[in-house]
């Protein structure tokens, strides 16, 4: 893959090495995270005391490109919901573990950005209330872009920082009204999404139901 600029934003900025250690409950596990949109970056720190915001550049064309995974629809929905572990019942499954186990296999996670805007649309999904088809349709109309998380200490050791400054005045009044509207269209949409996507797709007990019965399936056949 080819080199790419990418931005990060930090509550009280960066110490010493980059390396990968995030919360485990976010999107794709632990890992150093960076989005294609500034804006966006610059919005989940803004409420902080002393927000920093970084450009930097991902030097993708020095890692293996069999050491970078890419997600999209299906798979980028059973990771985050895996990740974000908000479903206990999906977490018991044997494809949710695997899912968490195959994490480490990589220095690089591709994938949209689900940020905390998202957040009610993804408990409709574990609620049972929105379906897969409905989820997928929410993330592409809201759009924050992708999202590029380094998972190793090789990946982070790819990432050189370009620039590094405070967000504060305007700026920080802008971003602040930039996050409340994507707040409020986000809400709109997944309104939407539930009534329009409610016949489409699977519902989150159907999918895990099918799960079981596969892995049932499995266990019947090794028996024999």
């Amino acid at each position: 893959m080819k080199d790419i600029i990418l931005y990060h934003g930090s509550r009280g900025g960066l110490e010493g090495d980059i390396v990968p250690l995030s919360r485990a409950r976010c999107d794709f596990g632990k890992g150093f995270y960076m989005g294609e949109s500034p804006e966006q970056a610059k919005s989940l720190v803004i409420e902080d005391a002393a927000p920093v915001f970084y450009t930097l550049k991902f030097k993708l064309s020095e890692i293996p490109e069999e050491k970078i995974l890419q997600l999209t629809e299906k798979d980028w929905i059973y990771t985050v919901l895996a990740n974000r572990k908000k479903c206990p019942e999906f977490n018991e499954l044997k494809l949710a573990k695997d899912i968490i186990k195959k994490m480490e296999e990589y220095d690089v996670i591709v994938g949209p950005i689900a940020d905390d805007r998202m957040n009610e649309a993804m408990q409709r999904f574990s609620d049972y209330a929105l379906t897969d088809k409905g989820l997928t349709a929410c993330l592409k109309a809201v759009d924050y872009g992708m999202q590029y998380v380094a998972k190793s200490e090789f990946a982070c050791s790819k990432i050189e920082i370009i620039s590094e400054r405070s967000i504060f005045g305007k700026e920080a009044d802008d971003i602040r009204k930039f996050t409340e509207q994507k707040r409020k269209e986000s809400r709109d949409i997944v309104k939407r999404s539930a009534m329009q996507y409610q016949r489409q797709g699977e519902y989150l007990n159907e999918i895990i139901q099918k799960e079981l019965v596969k892995e049932m399936r499995v266990i019947n056949y090794d028996r024999y």
